[in-house]
């Protein structure tokens, strides 16, 4: 593409920020709609993420994406955010709109979006989430509009994981979510959402030693690699696995029609998948 002085930004933040593979989604759907917009990555470090929003805000960016770690501290910069980003408590997409920053939170409809593309049902069905941060939290709560049969959390810290079952259940009005200690017999689906197994660190997996149920659906919300250690294992044991680029995708497309205001058409949004998944599988 011609970059122009007419042409707009937006960037996704982070730390670490290297591995991120959203400049190639974004900037092809971009090239594929025909708009001059160009998407870049930023590395921010802890004490720089306040200078680094003003500055994005400042050049008038249309928005920027928001990732590991700083999708729940990014709130507390902003001048509002939309009641679902409000209810899962982190935010992983903003939009600059005169001078105003506006918090979203397309991560939880992104992951079943990825879903939907893979054919996978999820309707009265026991899943069981593992990690219990933003993203988890994000999954977790668009999941309950699904009406899945029961959400178990898995999680290091116990605090944390009772907190998340706790709010996912005033949002359901039912006890809908349960803390775990070990997984459960009879899991239809798995979900990882912690960042065990993402490059550098890609011998990793928040399930080494564990014994498949070939029957369980595995799923990654990690995808860079594409295929994680974790996939790999699942896959080993004959599971049907989900790779984190279909939630990546997902969340992409819906921070695009939130910064441009056009509908992305579901027949451009399967050709990226396609596209994006043969690439990344070379």
């Amino acid at each position: 593409m011609k970059i122009k002085a007419s042409t707009s930004c937006a960037a996704v933040i982070g730390h670490p920020i290297e591995h991120s593979l959203s400049p190639i989604l974004h900037n092809t759907i971009y090239r594929t709609l025909g708009l001059d917009i160009v998407y870049m990555a930023f590395d921010v470090s802890d004490d720089n993420l306040e200078r680094a929003v003003e500055g994005l805000a400042a050049l008038n960016f249309l928005g920027f994406n928001v990732t590991i770690p700083y999708k729940e501290r990014i709130i507390r910069l902003l001048d509002r955010i939309d009641p679902i980003a409000a209810g899962i408590g982190a935010v992983n997409t903003v939009k600059v709109e005169k001078g105003q920053l506006i918090g979203y939170n397309t991560d939880g409809l992104g992951f079943l979006d990825s879903l939907k593309v893979n054919n996978i049902e999820w309707h009265q069905r026991s899943i069981l989430i593992i990690g219990a941060g933003g993203s988890a939290r994000a999954i977790g709560i668009s999941l309950v509009e699904q009406e899945p049969k029961k959400i178990h959390i898995l999680n290091r810290s116990m605090e944390r994981a009772k907190q998340l079952a706790k709010d996912i259940n005033e949002f359901a009005g039912y006890n809908l979510s349960s803390v775990v200690r070990d997984i459960p017999d009879n899991i239809d689906i798995i979900v990882n959402t912690t960042p065990l197994g993402m490059w550098p660190k890609t011998n990793q997996s928040p399930l080494d030693g564990y014994n498949f149920n070939p029957q369980t659906i595995v799923c990654d919300i990690v995808y860079n690699p594409y295929k994680t250690y974790l996939l790999k294992q699942a896959e080993e044991r004959g599971c049907t696995t989900v790779k984190g680029i279909g939630m990546l995708i997902g969340q992409g497309v819906q921070a695009i029609e939130i910064w441009t205001g056009q509908e992305i058409h579901h027949s451009i949004i399967k050709s990226l998948y396609n596209e994006i998944h043969i690439s990344l599988a070379k």
